[in-house]
């Protein structure tokens, strides 16, 4: 098999990661995907950086022994906390690690005539504060709010994206955007859960510009793959497989409610007798 026929490795700690693959999957149609979501250890977005760097490089370091093309990091928290650790890794290997931080932000500055953009996400990743860093990087007169929305996951994976409960909760949180002197034209949707409540983030924000990482994400992926020789050449159209680390069930049933269709097939993989201290390492041995 030539490199270009390899699968696009895509990871998140969970089923969040799936509005990424569904944006690849629209906009690279003969590729093939496989996805690995660490369901054992879910939520990462409460996790330490450290722990968050670890569970990335076990992750990836599987995606790569099964051989992957590129590497998405499809979680804000692992993009924010193990990008860096990850490309350095999968360099010797010669496998692209995309994040969907750095697309997101490229996406919000080119939407942004006033440059006034918030950024919402799970605690990790506001904490983090790798948007703003980017953002600011780029563009230094920006002002930058940025908001952490946890419920918004779980409203997600419950299927409640509309309705009086998803309305309240996004009022509760988002209303001070709206009634602060310097309300944003711009708010980047900085979780790949909160693509499925855009319709009622978008109530509460009339006329702001929602930016979806993951279609940004999918975009860049794409421009990577093109320029590194690397895009299948298929009539074919490309297959999805997936991976958990745990709870086959209900990731297939959270899962339906994220693509549409049941993700299948799909399998459970036991990543826990990786040795932490040799992780580093042993992504770029394919390991």
């Amino acid at each position: 098999m030539s490199r270009s026929d390899l699968p696009i490795g895509v990871f998140d700690s969970g089923v969040g990661g799936l509005t990424v693959l569904e944006a690849l999957r629209r906009r690279l149609p003969a590729e093939d995907l496989l996805y690995l979501g660490d369901t054992a250890r879910v939520p990462y977005g409460t996790r330490s950086p450290d722990t968050v760097r670890r569970y990335a490089l076990r992750v990836g370091g599987h995606l790569a022994r099964r051989g992957v093309k590129a590497l998405v990091v499809a979680c804000n928290t692992a993009t924010t906390w193990a990008l860096e650790t990850l490309e350095e890794a999968a360099a010797p290997l010669g496998i692209p690690v995309i994040g969907v931080i750095r697309p997101g932000v490229a996406r919000a500055l080119e939407c942004s005539p006033s440059g006034r953009i918030a950024v919402i996400g799970t605690e990790g990743t506001v904490r983090g504060g790798a948007y703003g860093r980017a953002l600011l990087g780029a563009r230094p007169d920006a002002t930058i709010t940025q908001l952490p929305c946890p419920l918004f996951v779980s409203l997600a994976e419950e299927g409640w994206t509309e309705g009086p409960v998803a309305s309240l909760v996004a009022e509760r949180y988002l209303s001070p955007l709206r009634l602060s002197e310097n309300p944003p034209d711009t708010l980047i949707l900085g979780c790949t859960h909160y693509p499925l409540l855009a319709d009622v983030i978008a109530e509460v924000l009339p006329g702001v510009r929602l930016v979806d990482s993951a279609t940004a994400t999918a975009d860049a992926v794409a421009e990577r793959l093109a320029d590194d020789g690397l895009l299948r050449r298929s009539t074919r159209p490309g297959r999805a497989r997936f991976l958990v680390t745990d709870n086959l069930e209900r990731f297939q049933i959270v899962g339906e409610r994220f693509l549409g269709v049941i993700p299948s097939p799909a399998e459970v993989v036991d990543l826990s007798d990786e040795d932490d201290r040799a992780l580093p390492h042993r992504l770029a041995a394919g390991a």
